[in-house]
């Protein structure tokens, strides 16, 4: 417990925060990995970097890519250190965060004679970075590509305006420029989010779909919080913390499995069906199996013969 910026209050606050790792395949989410953070940016930079070790290297998972939010994605030192690892990523970034557009050179300042001050002894960028914000307000509708993101409920597809383009940072690892790519999505309704990318030779359609699965990494958040009790504890220490959200990423488990059961017989069931029907064979609630079936056929109908069969889930 710590005073500390608490985001879910939105306020600095005596808290507990932590950092978590999440595995996405398709539209399950499940988390793996958690963290209580002791306050400092730097311990919450390195406990991401320690869950990104745990499971791409100790583990061998094969990740394909790593996203993370703006936090973390304007650490040039976490950037760097995956590109060195050869593990693609998509990270946040804010407006405010600065960019090259051109290739630059290290080079010491040359000290101006006569000039007041220490002598200048370390190398620096010889051409001047420029803000992603001032970059934006520059282009032109010709420089945005109309693309689907992905489908949404109910067969409905999900559209913006994307913009990639070759730009470099500082790399404080190797101490010299570093190609990335910088991508931008304009959202219909006026939200606008900036992603710094590494994978090399992807196309824009490509990293706008490796951007686009955080999606569902904040809506596995989301369900946790509402539906698994992932913010309901009321402990101070670290390990009954840890013990927490260890059964919490149990019973995440279990619903993705049972979900996966739901799939690979052509039904398509949410976490709160699953729950409900849960509840039901427990006698938790008045409602009965048959009509919370009812519901999930009236969404989307599968065949009724592969319905009864998860009219006993495996419980």
């Amino acid at each position: 417990m710590k005073r500390q910026y608490c985001g879910q209050i939105g306020k600095t606050d005596n808290c507990q925060v932590g950092v978590f790792g999440a595995l996405c395949g398709g539209s399950l989410v499940n988390l793996v990995q958690a963290r209580l953070s002791l306050g400092s940016e730097a311990t919450k930079i390195d406990l991401a970097k320690e869950i990104i070790d745990h499971v791409v290297l100790k583990l061998k998972v094969k990740v394909k890519w790593v996203c993370f939010d703006a936090f973390y994605g304007r650490d040039a030192n976490l950037l760097c250190y995956l590109i060195k690892i050869g593990l693609p990523f998509v990270a946040d970034v804010p407006d405010s965060h600065g960019i090259w557009l051109e290739a630059f050179q290290m080079r010491v300042p040359v000290s101006v004679p006569g000039k007041r001050g220490p002598k200048n002894v370390y190398a620096r960028p010889n051409r001047e970075s420029i803000s992603i914000r001032k970059y934006m307000s520059g282009l032109k509708k010709k420089d945005w590509t109309w693309m689907k993101i992905r489908h949404q409920s109910k067969g409905k597809k999900l559209f913006a305006w994307f913009h990639c383009r070759e730009i470099y940072i500082f790399n404080p690892l190797t101490e010299k420029r570093q190609v990335l790519q910088l991508l931008i999505r304009k959202d219909v309704d006026g939200t606008i989010k900036y992603s710094l990318c590494y994978k090399p030779g992807a196309s824009i359609k490509e990293l706008a779909y490796m951007q686009c699965k955080r999606f569902f990494i904040e809506k596995s958040f989301r369900e946790g919080k509402k539906e698994l009790g992932l913010n309901e504890y009321q402990t101070r220490s670290a390990q009954s913390w840890h013990k927490h959200m260890a059964m919490v990423m149990l019973a995440q488990l279990f619903l993705n499995t049972q979900k996966l059961f739901c799939y690979e017989e052509k039904v398509w069931v949410t976490t709160q069906d699953i729950i409900l029907l849960i509840r039901s064979v427990l006698k938790l609630t008045l409602r009965s199996i048959r009509n919370i079936i009812d519901d999930i056929l009236a969404k989307q109908p599968p065949d009724y013969r592969k319905m009864k069969k998860l009219l006993f889930i495996r419980i």
